[in-house]
């Protein structure tokens, strides 16, 4: 009867979820981004997951329709997250109804947020993006690298370690800087394996079991682009992203470095153009927070203005045939990129530094002139928290002891999470809101649960002294 009950709230939870989030798709409808004709149409540089995804609901649903069950489903996904990390927090944390709705509301407080008040003024899950779908599995797969920590039976760990595997080929396989859900859990199953393997034995399990999750997103890739051209290989226009990087960095001077005299003229043409459009970190204004602004505006018009015309038009020069175009741009974009690489790191250095204040600061608040202190102070405000926490959990022992130790892992591991996501980002790309977004939430709720746990802790002790 009892377990009954907890059913029927959680299947409420998930019906009001899902009404919260079928709300925006009813206000607002479908957002077509300007990424969404590329997964659409299926491009060649584009990660399998999502044009499956979309692929599958075209096929069941038909064109007009599809695009509809997709936004629905994605709404269905997130109501789901939403539930889960609701009621795995409560469970790990033992939090009261007052801390369950602290998770649930900053859950969808990130979503209010998107809608009323960042620039794009609209909800995620509603729109056709790699977002809509993998801010919802990445909570999936965080309760599972808990679940790694937490649990103390060793075939619940297992699940847990393979329910990481799983969300994580799934989350690569639709985004490739979800490459770092690999190092996480390789971390993560480093330091809650070591006490009963040694650091040895903890670390060779935790590279195999990463292994097999690469394995697990080429073999995905390679048989999408089997079904969908014919070749077992993986998808193109990896590159790009560091080129376009390394273009906005760059002067003529490093032409030296570059090798075939065709390659040559075709980096001195985007040099050219570049330079008449201002897209060069020559044209940016000092500090970090004007070279990002800067280098974001710049990075897209560098890749799709200026690189893809540039190259289309020497191809159209040289004759190549249309079926050769794709293998002829990649093969061009890629020896750019190798050469250019090294006379371009100590400005990739600089930039990285730049990005990484950036990423920091999205990840918890909007860059700006005040909000970039505030940031700083929040930081600094969860760090003592973790700092209390850990005094608290030395004194208290027993039960109080382990679920303090257990929230502050939880803390430690979304700091950890932002860090590792922030400098993979910086190195290929800018620090854009919606890559940051992942950690958002559970950055609060972390800090939310420490909160509450110290709380908590003071009001007993006065009980216990009265």
């Amino acid at each position: 009867m009892r377990q009954q009950k907890k059913l029927i709230k959680i299947f409420i939870l998930f019906l009001v979820s899902l009404a919260f989030y079928l709300v925006w798709y009813l206000l607002d409808g479908i957002i077509l981004t300007e990424d969404a004709p590329s997964y659409i149409h299926m491009q060649s540089d584009r990660e399998p997951g999502y044009c499956l995804y979309l692929w599958l609901f075209r096929n069941v649903f038909g064109a007009e329709l599809s695009l509809h069950a997709a936004v629905v489903v994605q709404c269905m996904v997130a109501a789901l997250a939403a539930c889960a990390v609701t009621v795995q927090l409560t469970r790990f944390f033992e939090l009261n109804w007052l801390g369950s709705a602290g998770v649930l509301a900053v859950q969808y407080g990130i979503t209010l947020l998107n809608r009323f008040v960042a620039q794009r003024r609209y909800s995620y899950f509603n729109s056709i993006e790699t977002e809509g779908l993998s801010y919802s599995l990445w909570i999936f797969y965080f309760l599972c690298l808990l679940g790694i920590l937490y649990h103390s039976e060793k075939k619940d760990r297992l699940r847990s370690v393979a329910g990481a595997v799983i969300w994580s080929v799934a989350l690569i396989s639709i985004r490739k800087h979800m490459l770092i859900t690999l190092v996480l859990l390789f971390l993560v199953m480093l330091f809650a394996f070591w006490r009963s393997k040694g650091w040895a034995r903890a670390g060779i399990c935790a590279l195999l079991v990463c292994l097999v999750g690469f394995a697990g997103t080429k073999l995905i890739d390679c048989s999408y682009n089997l079904m969908m051209r014919g070749t077992f290989a993986p998808h193109t226009g990896d590159s790009s992203f560091i080129l376009g990087t390394e273009l906005y960095l760059a002067d003529k001077d490093m032409v030296s470095y570059i090798q075939e005299e065709h390659n040559k003229a075709v980096f001195l043409e985007i040099m050219q153009r570049a330079d008449a459009k201002e897209y060069n970190t020559a044209y940016a204004q000092k500090g970090w927070q004007a070279v990002v602004d800067h280098y974001s505006t710049a990075y897209d018009r560098i890749k799709f203005d200026i690189v893809m015309p540039v190259i289309r038009e020497a191809q159209d020069a040289q004759g190549i045939a249309d079926a050769d175009r794709e293998e002829s741009y990649n093969l061009i974009a890629g020896t750019l990129m190798r050469e250019l690489l090294v006379p371009s790191i100590p400005r990739l250095l600089g930039l990285f530094g730049c990005n990484v204040i950036h990423g920091l600061v999205t990840t918890v608040l909007k860059v700006h002139r005040v909000l970039n202190w505030a940031a700083l102070f929040l930081y600094v405000c969860y760090a003592a928290t973790i700092a209390a926490l850990v005094w608290l959990a030395r004194r208290a022992g027993g039960g109080a002891g382990q679920t303090a130790r257990h929230a502050v892992w939880f803390a430690l591991l979304v700091l950890l999470s932002i860090a590792v996501n922030v400098c993979f980002t910086s190195l290929t790309i800018y620090c854009q809101m919606r890559y940051m977004l992942y950690n958002t939430g559970l950055f609060y709720q972390a800090w939310g649960i420490m909160l509450l746990q110290l709380w908590e802790q003071r009001t007993s002790k006065k009980g216990s002294v009265v």
